[in-house]
């Protein structure tokens, strides 16, 4: 037996497969010299993620592992390198604007069957016509040239530093900040038939004592703008992702000897790092196995999910496991908590937007709980980063947010003139 297995590993690897494996490796090297020069800063977090880690073991152990030299191209071809996903993307794009298939089930249907098109075609001549070597000696020049390119691309600066205005110094008691990604002002609810009445915010949260501006708007449609410009009561003199990460923990609230400022963000170090986020946020691998692959196996064993199939619901589970902690603390802090819903994500696609709405309004209904049942004379703030941002509703209309109220006095005609980056500013904290 111990024979078998030492001539299973020490078989002659043929010549070709030496080819397949410096390909894979190339396009390795251009893909992180590109994320290195993306975002320098969080290179080692993104470039070693669990996902990362594991893809680069199945290229090592396929090499290792897979003698059949057919058969290793194909799978370094559909699994390895990134050209599968970006000719999706290229014949996507094609089939929308030359067929006029923008929208499902018929862009995806086209686009797919093209793709099966191909890799068919790419078997025949493998197989049939013997065009292995040809096909292994252009992507080997195509994956050389990919690396050329990204060496002389300029270094990405993303400068870190963030200006912070409206400091808290003092508060008399507890602020509980809860934001809810993406959720719509209920006036876009109503007009464009979201969910019923019974599922209104309003219909939670007057009953819990909670006040209702209903013009409230964000400053900007992306997450990681409005979380900026809302911590740190400032626009910035540029926005980057870095800056977003910063801001968690150097905002209005933080570094008064008065309180303390608890968060929990997926923007901050401990939901960061092997999460979705790299996916929406950094520049990453772009093949088969890093995408869907290794997150979708990963999450089979894994409530979290390590990647791109991020269970958010366990994650906001965890916010309220987090909280009931917190909320038990005698002394004074302001918290921050950013529920990922209603925003869809991989595993609720599917799912309706009334459904979402159910989802956010039951995790809204139970933060209030934990809170009215540990601190309930604090202060509770519910907001929205930015309104829902779909084709159907008007472009100028994604930036309508929520803002509820609860033992907190603030001015809205503030907020209404110039949105998230003054919600904090307006706020009274000593009464």
């Amino acid at each position: 037996m111990k024979n078998k297995m030492i001539s299973f590993f020490f078989r002659p690897v043929p010549k070709l497969n030496f080819l397949i494996l410096a390909t894979n490796v190339i396009y390795i090297i251009a893909s992180l010299l590109t994320i290195c020069k993306n975002n320098q800063e969080f290179f080692f977090e993104n470039a070693f993620q669990v996902v990362n880690l594991y893809f680069y073991a199945i290229v090592l152990l396929s090499f290792l592992l897979i003698r059949n030299t057919k058969f290793y191209f194909l799978i370094s071809l559909v699994f390895v390198i990134d050209l599968p996903v970006s000719l999706k993307l290229n014949l996507q794009n094609l089939v929308g604007k030359y067929l006029h298939l923008t929208g499902a089930p018929w862009n995806p249907l086209v686009t797919y069957a093209l793709l099966f098109c191909i890799f068919g075609v790419t078997v025949l001549l493998i197989f049939k016509y013997r065009a292995l070597r040809y096909f292994q000696v252009y992507l080997l020049l195509f994956y050389i040239i990919t690396f050329m390119i990204v060496l002389f691309k300029p270094l990405k600066i993303n400068d870190p530093s963030i200006r912070v205005a409206n400091h808290v110094s003092v508060v008399s008691k507890n602020y509980y900040f809860l934001l809810f990604d993406e959720y719509p002002n209920e006036q876009i609810i109503k007009s464009y038939n979201i969910c019923g009445p019974r599922d209104y915010p309003s219909a939670l949260l007057t009953k819990a004592g909670f006040e209702n501006d209903r013009n409230v708007h964000s400053d900007f449609i992306g997450t990681e703008r409005s979380t900026l410009t809302f911590l740190t009561g400032s626009f910035q003199s540029g926005y980057n992702v870095n800056k977003a990460i910063h801001a968690i923990y150097k905002n209005s609230f933080t570094g008064s000897p008065n309180y303390s400022f608890r968060e929990f963000s997926l923007f901050d170090n401990r939901n960061r790092p092997n999460s979705e986020f790299s996916i929406l946020y950094f520049k990453e691998f772009n093949n088969l196995l890093t995408r869907k692959i290794i997150p979708y196996a990963i999450s089979l064993f894994n409530k979290r999910g390590m990647g791109r199939y991020t269970n958010w619901d366990w994650y906001n589970a965890r916010a309220l496991v987090w909280l009931d902690t917190i909320s038990r603390t005698q002394k004074l802090q302001v918290v921050y908590i950013h529920f990922y819903t209603p925003h869809y994500y991989p595993l609720v696609w599917g799912q309706s937007l009334s459904d979402r709405i159910k989802n956010a309004n039951g995790w809204m209904q139970k933060a209030v709980g934990v809170i009215d049942q540990h601190d309930p004379k604090a202060g509770v703030i519910i907001f929205s980063d930015h309104g829902l941002r779909i084709p159907a509703i008007p472009f100028q209309l994604w930036n309508r947010n929520i803002l509820y109220y609860r033992n907190v006095r603030i001015d809205t005609a503030l907020v209404n003139k110039n949105g998230l980056v003054d919600l904090i500013k307006s706020i009274k904290y000593q009464q």
